[in-house]
């Protein structure tokens, strides 16, 4: 027994260096093991966090530069547009100027409501031969509206076009296609209401006092080729333009028709205006748009004279 004991028995100091030994062991390799894994993983993030950004900044500048794109198709495109506009205008303010100094005209003085007024008369010989649709011409003083007055088979035509009958987006000053001379009772005129003031861009005047309570404002000269005639603003206002056809009319059945016509005007008048129409037999009406919100601005003035 004693034998057996000694084969097999390690001194105590053998044992407890080799314990220490497998337990150095025995630790290094799950701390080498663990090191690995976090070097891996730590190699990965960064990798993966390289490649991200990248990838959102190349599609971030891909939208920068659409949005870029876009905005500079807008601004060419708006500045094609202002040009356009002032090419149009200027264009049909050199022809006004022509059309102008080709008429032959002629002045009297006569005497309305005891109001002396300068009364033009027109030769439209040299219009008729520039464009035959000419039918007339209207004036409405201290504002811009001295233009010779047109007329289509429609009233879409001279909205974009201009009195040489070239497209404008100006348009041009047109009698409404159902008006008759010496037949109807209304003739009907429109025109745009231009930023510039042009056509009928500066028939808001009416809207200011200064200008409303000048008498000689009140006074339209309306001539066809047949005569000139005067007449005098008695309603103005602004409606929708849905509501604004229930405002015209050229033709009428009767004198009574036409008479409760002219007194539902001057009663939605924004304006009081001294104007007697209790035995008005013929009227012109001014339309054009007005505002933002589709609007029309309507001015109404019975023949005087």
């Amino acid at each position: 027994m004693r034998a057996k004991g000694k084969r097999f028995a390690e001194k105590p100091s053998k044992i407890k260096k080799k314990a220490k030994q497998n337990a150095k062991e025995q630790s290094n390799i799950p701390k080498d093991h663990s090191n690995q894994i976090l070097k891996n993983y730590n190699e990965n993030f960064e990798n993966q966090s390289k490649k991200i950004p990248g990838k959102k900044k190349k599609k971030n500048k891909k939208i920068y530069n659409f949005i870029i794109f876009i905005c500079l198709l807008i601004m060419g495109f708006s500045l094609y547009k202002i040009i356009n506009w002032a090419i149009e205008n200027n264009k049909n303010k050199s022809m006004l100027e022509d059309l102008q100094s080709s008429i032959t005209i002629t002045h009297e003085e006569i005497v309305v409501d005891d109001h002396p007024i300068v009364k033009t008369n027109y030769d439209f010989t040299n219009l008729l031969q520039k464009n035959p649709r000419t039918v007339g011409w209207i004036y409405v003083p201290n504002t811009n509206i001295d233009y010779p007055i047109v007329q289509a088979d429609n009233n879409e035509y001279y909205l974009d076009h201009s009195f040489d009958n070239s497209p404008n987006s100006a348009g041009w000053v047109f009698a409404d296609y159902e008006y008759k001379p010496n037949v109807s009772k209304n003739a009907i005129i429109y025109g745009h209401n231009r930023k510039d003031w042009s056509m009928f861009g500066s028939l808001k005047s009416v809207f200011e006092d200064d200008w409303r309570n000048n008498i000689d404002n009140n006074y339209i000269t309306f001539a066809t080729l047949d005569g000139t005639n005067i007449y005098k603003i008695f309603s103005t206002f602004v409606v929708n333009d849905e509501n604004a056809n229930s405002y015209l009319q050229s033709n009428f059945s009767s004198d009574e028709q036409f008479k409760a016509y002219l007194n539902k005007l001057k009663k939605t008048s924004t304006y009081e205006f001294d104007t007697d129409i209790e035995n008005a037999e013929e009227m012109v009406t001014l339309y054009t748009c007005y505002g933002m919100n589709n609007q029309r601005l309507l001015v109404f003035a019975v023949k005087v004279y």
